[in-house]
């Protein structure tokens, strides 16, 4: 039996909360640059905060390293977190705390669940977020995020 996507969009928008780890499909349109020609990549979202409506979520990603063509500034705001604390990571990483991305509601329930970053991490990376120059304080508000 199929799940209408309705009622899937309603239980996703029930259970979503900060610091939720999604394997998420993002493209250019979502701020991810695809690699090797393809259109989309997979890539962890971290939830950080709902728009008024719940139909989108901000929050950022992980990626399993930095870019070494960035300038130093970007990469200080590159936040590492270890595999020996996340189970669904494969190998250490960092959180992508420089700009705030957004996943519509589809987005999040089309992609898996796969674990919760801890309070002390959640809040590091918010606070972090908050403080970079790529972000601004309106668009975090937007999510809920002060």
């Amino acid at each position: 039996m199929d799940i209408p996507e309705n009622v899937l969009q309603n239980i996703v928008k029930q259970s979503v909360n900060v610091g939720d780890v999604y394997l998420v499909e993002l493209n250019q349109s979502d701020g991810i640059t695809p690699k090797g020609g393809e259109e989309t990549r997979h890539k962890f979202f971290i939830v950080l905060g709902f728009d008024d409506e719940g139909n989108a979520y901000g929050g950022v990603i992980i990626n399993s390293r930095i870019n070494q063509k960035m300038d130093q500034i970007v990469k200080d705001y590159h936040m590492p977190i270890k595999c020996s604390k996340y189970a669904f990571l494969k190998y250490d990483s960092f959180v992508d705390c420089l700009q705030l991305k957004t996943a519509p509601l589809a987005k999040l329930s089309a992609g898996n669940y796969k674990g919760k970053m801890d309070k002390e991490d959640t809040e590091l990376i918010i606070g972090t977020l908050k403080n970079s120059p790529r972000e601004k304080a309106a668009r975090l508000k937007k999510f809920g995020i002060q």
